[in-house]
Order: C-alpha cells, then sequence, then structure tokens
C-alpha cells in the first residue's frame, strides 16, 4: 500500500453526516411558498367565516321581528344604531346583542312618505342594517347577501325584512 489508510482519509466517507447547505436553502424555500400561498387563503376564510356568522345574526334578528309582528300586530320602534329595540328583548336569544366583532347591527322602522321605487304605495319599511368599518369583512358580508340587499351605501348594507 501506499501509506495512507482509508481511516486517515477526509475525502472517503462511507455515509453522509448531514444536509447540505444547498437541500436546506431549497427546502426553506419550498417552505416559505407553500406558507405564502396559504396564509392568504386563511384570512379571506375567516372573513367570510365572520360574513357568515353576520347574515346568521341578520337572520335571527329578522325572525324575532316577524315574531314580535305576529304577536302584537306592529313593529318595534326605531332606535339607534347597535341598539337592542326594547320590544325584541324577549324574542332574541339570550345574550345576543348588536355590536359584534366588527360590525354593528341596526334595526330600521322607517317612515316612506314617497313610497319605494317599485312600490310608490309603501308607507313603511322595516329592515335591518349592518355596518362593517373593515372593507374585507363588509365585501364579504354583501358578496353572502347577494340579492337580498336592497340598499347598499359605503360598509351598510341594508335588507328589508317588509315594506307595507
Amino acid at each position: 500500500m501506499n501509506g495512507i489508510s482509508a481511516k486517515s482519509s477526509g475525502r472517503r466517507r462511507l455515509g453522509r453526516g448531514g444536509f447540505t447547505l444547498v437541500e436546506l436553502l431549497v427546502t426553506v424555500s419550498i417552505v416559505g411558498i407553500l406558507a405564502g400561498l396559504a396564509i392568504p387563503n386563511m384570512r379571506n376564510m375567516t372573513f367570510r367565516a365572520r360574513a357568515t356568522s353576520v347574515a346568521g345574526d341578520l337572520q335571527v334578528l329578522r325572525v324575532a321581528v316577524l315574531n314580535y309582528n305576529g304577536d302584537s300586530q306592529a313593529w318595534p320602534a326605531e332606535t339607534p344604531s347597535g341598539t337592542v329595540p326594547p320590544e325584541l328583548t324577549g324574542y332574541l336569544p339570550d345574550g345576543f346583542s348588536f355590536s359584534g366583532n366588527g360590525y354593528e347591527l341596526d334595526f330600521e322602522n322607517i317612515p316612506l312618505p314617497l313610497g319605494l321605487p317599485g312600490d310608490p304605495n309603501a308607507s313603511l319599511l322595516i329592515g335591518a342594517s349592518v355596518t362593517a368599518p373593515d372593507d374585507r369583512l363588509s365585501n364579504g358580508i354583501a358578496e353572502l347577501l347577494g340579492g337580498t340587499i336592497v340598499f347598499s351605501v359605503g360598509n351598510t348594507h341594508t335588507v328589508v325584512i317588509n315594506a307595507s
């Protein structure tokens, strides 16, 4: 032999002991790209879930108003935005609030001296409005409610419960 043993040679290794820098950089890059794709989708899903919750609250309010009307043959009085009409407290679930996570509900009881477009004989508009200052949540609400929105101004969307 030439005097150099396999043990003393740094070039001859039987197995690899770890990852190379290139392999680590490629792995970190792939994980970064996947995270960059997933995080915006997760945020969109969060806003869609919150918009679904708002639509559910509007439906609860609608049912409470119609039940109140069925029992008393009258509509609840107009209240300031974010305030539950006192007449509806027995018709809404315990703990129901008009101020939610990033949005506020408003019960509408509006006299119409000139009627509505398409219904000039209407004299009263009963509805529910939702205001969401965050544009993404507001857009999600508008998209989810779709054709049920009658009035939409800025980040406030109004759904008509009854026009008589």
